[in-house]
């Protein structure tokens, strides 16, 4: 091992470009360079279909509604902490109804803007069928947790619900189709 001659490896980058390469060694291959694409803002990609939006609006409209039904709850519970009388009971249902009957709608408004605003080939109906998959889904919730209203009661409550939610999320896609109007075609940069 002392008397052979010691070999020594090439530096990598070290050749010349077109440079033989070093004895016994392989030549490297060439490098490739990756086309750089240009867009120009027109063409986002494939346009989802519309029922993609009815998903995407569900989801935006439990987004806003969640924090919102919090707040009202903490509030209700706090007026219910104060009033102590039994005549201030029918007043505070009629307040948890109310506040929490618009913070539904106006997460719907949010929802359906959403909808409206950035969904492509989708619209007010989109927006519309967002808000009654919620309503949806809530009051089956609701009837999962077995409050006693009756046969009656839970359908008169499913249509009530269903009518603010698609009604909230159509009137926000309609506000977004106008939003999306009033700034014209994507511009590129």
């Amino acid at each position: 091992m002392g008397d052979a001659p010691k070999r020594r490896l090439p530096v990598v980058g070290s050749g010349a470009a077109g440079a033989a390469p070093p004895r016994g060694g392989a030549a490297a291959p060439e490098k490739r360079k990756l086309p750089v694409l240009q867009s120009s803002g027109d063409d986002e990609g494939e346009d989802r279909p519309p029922w993609h939006w009815i998903a995407l609006g569900t989801v935006a409209i439990f987004i806003a509604w969640l924090p919102l039904a919090g707040l009202v709850n903490t509030l209700l519970r706090r007026m219910i902490e104060r009033a102590g009388d039994a005549g201030a009971e029918g007043s505070v249902r009629l307040a948890m109804v109310g506040l929490n009957a618009i913070a539904f709608a106006l997460a719907g408004v949010a929802g359906g803007y959403l909808v409206g605003r950035f969904g492509g080939r989708a619209g007010r109906r989109e927006a519309a069928a967002s808000g009654a998959v919620v309503a949806t889904l809530a009051w089956a919730l609701a009837l999962a947790e077995g409050a006693p209203a009756g046969a009656l009661g839970w359908a008169l409550l499913l249509i009530v619900v269903v009518t603010i939610g698609s009604a909230a999320s159509y009137a926000g896609g309609r506000a977004g189709l106008r939003s999306r109007a009033a700034s014209g075609p994507p511009r590129s940069r």
